[in-house]
């Protein structure tokens, strides 16, 4: 079992990932937490055939005849030396701010950690971004003009505690299924 969070909303599950000969076989629950309180929605438990699906890649393609050239399948370090010439290329013509990062919302915490020190300490930009500002800007603007801070005030477990919950322009069941748990059975309670 390794623990780690669920990479499929920004509610920050905990989960374990079951792991046998390599390969990613089951997702559980690893502990209790702040997050999820020991629960997972259907996607983190069943969401992670994308780890092992054929149609992933696991070997570096790149384009040896330029562009329009087909793809061919390269080695790591053939791969990763290309990709570094190339920024080192780009930083040297039109300097560090010439680049920017955007990761995904699929990378764990840890490697979009690894991801924008990367972009700052090793390209020397800030210009690193991830994917959630587009679809979660509007709230973090408004909880920043409103409250002083874009970060989140409550944890899943005080949905149980407020009198009344009011949700607006979220299909809260689909796009953070354990959030929408909780409310429901705090209806119940």
């Amino acid at each position: 079992k390794v623990p780690t969070i669920c990479a499929y909303c920004g509610v920050g599950c905990s989960l374990n990932l079951e792991v046998e000969d390599g390969k990613v076989v089951a997702v559980s629950n690893s502990f209790e937490s702040e997050a999820n309180n020991g629960n997972l929605c259907v996607k983190g438990r069943f969401g992670f055939d994308f780890i092992n699906h054929i149609d992933r890649l696991t070997t570096p393609l790149l384009r040896k005849g330029g562009k329009g050239s087909p793809l061919e399948p390269v080695s790591w370090d053939e791969a990763t030396t290309y990709v570094a010439d190339k920024l080192n290329q780009i930083k040297e013509e039109h300097g560090p701010n010439a680049i920017a990062g955007l990761n995904s919302s699929k990378a764990t915490n840890e490697e979009n950690y690894v991801f924008q020190r990367f972009m700052r300490a090793a390209i020397g930009t800030n210009n690193v971004d991830h994917c959630a500002r587009l679809c979660h800007v509007a709230s973090a603007v408004a909880l920043d003009q409103s409250i002083g801070s874009s970060a989140p005030t409550a944890t899943t477990r005080d949905i149980s505690e407020a009198d009344a919950i009011i949700i607006i322009g979220s299909n809260t069941t689909e796009t953070h299924p354990v959030i929408s748990g909780a409310a429901l059975a705090a209806r119940y309670e």
